[in-house]
């Protein structure tokens, strides 16, 4: 078994332990009590809602790829590939992928893997931005007024990681001095496919500037769709907060701020456990109780995974290419 392999079973351990802990310190059986009482007309509309995202992110996607130029861009083979990327976000670390979503646009679906790449890409970088400002103002607000925290240099350990990505991602899609640095990756087999296939990204890396204000509209379609999805699935379990504001707006914050704590570089499956923690924790914050807390988290995380698990036979055929065919030549 190879070393990576062995990371992903002790990752995988890990978050197993941490859930475990979880379950017993609350009470699994008070959790389970609480899944047995869901909704399923909310949690319907949660699914329904959390379809919208994805509709968002896959047009994103689309609109990229006509301005480039680039074979089928159907839909529904975007549509395909987009949830190949997110199944397999669900057990990567820092949910990387969802670059596997290149990998199914360029061997199914015969996009050109650097004009793939853009589309992914260009996206993504302003998703992190998004998830990093307002999860930062949620736990800056949190330590400061809420919990009134004195040491919380670790919590930002997320928004640190998710900084240093997107820096290097608009610097791979735009610097091409920064890219340079790597030229020597050109004399090298297996890299130097790799560091070709970044070149030709770069030419087409000026359709995501002239696209922002549709890309940014679009990100604020996904990040509702989100938000309201986590707001009917507190719903389905009867949780109910007491605010000055309308209680969706809580959801526009929570779900960037439980992003955060899964790119705290941790041993862990996306972060699994680790944000189904912080999020009993936020949720006891403003009086809901361990067990409705815990149970929301993990019917969120649960109900993302099945929806995503209609890419199985995509993401099967995907691997089969993949194992005849070299992906950055394709």
């Amino acid at each position: 078994m190879d070393k990576n392999k062995l990371l992903l079973i002790a990752d995988a351990i890990i978050s197993v332990v941490i859930i475990a802990g979880i379950l017993y310190y609350i009470g699994a059986d008070k959790i389970f009590a609480e899944l047995s009482n869901i909704n399923y007309f909310y949690l319907a509309l949660s699914v329904l809602f959390l379809c919208v995202m994805h509709l968002g992110m896959v047009l994103r996607i689309k609109l990229i790829l006509n301005a480039i130029g680039s074979g089928a861009t159907k839909l529904i083979d975007i549509a395909r590939a987009h949830f190949v990327g997110m199944l397999l976000a669900d057990f990567t670390p820092a949910r990387s992928g969802y670059f596997a979503t290149v990998a199914s646009l360029s061997y199914n679906h015969n996009v050109p893997s650097e004009k793939a790449m853009v589309a992914i890409l260009g996206p993504q970088i302003l998703d992190f931005i998004l998830k990093v400002v307002v999860g930062t103002i949620s736990i800056l607000y949190l330590t400061s007024y809420v919990l009134k925290m004195n040491e919380t240099w670790f919590i930002f350990l997320g928004a640190f990681v998710m900084v240093a990505m997107t820096a290097v991602m608009v610097l791979l899609l735009f610097s091409k001095k920064f890219l340079a640095l790597f030229s020597f990756a050109s004399k090298i087999p297996i890299a130097s496919k790799i560091y070709a296939m970044f070149v030709r990204t770069q030419e087409h890396s000026d359709v995501v500037v002239k696209k922002l204000p549709e890309l940014l509209g679009l990100m604020i379609f996904s990040w509702s769709g989100k938000a309201i999805s986590w707001f009917f699935v507190a719903k389905s379990i009867g949780i109910n907060l007491e605010l000055g504001f309308p209680e969706p707006i809580f959801y526009y914050f929570l779900q960037p701020t439980l992003t955060l704590l899964e790119f705290i570089p941790s041993p862990t499956i996306a972060g699994l456990g680790l944000s189904e923690g912080g999020g009993a924790v936020l949720l006891a914050v403003f009086g809901i109780t361990a067990a409705k807390a815990a149970s929301f988290v993990f019917l969120a995380r649960i109900k993302t995974t099945f929806v995503n698990l209609i890419a199985i036979p995509e993401a099967i055929k995907t691997m089969k290419k993949m194992k005849d065919s070299e992906f950055i030549g394709h």
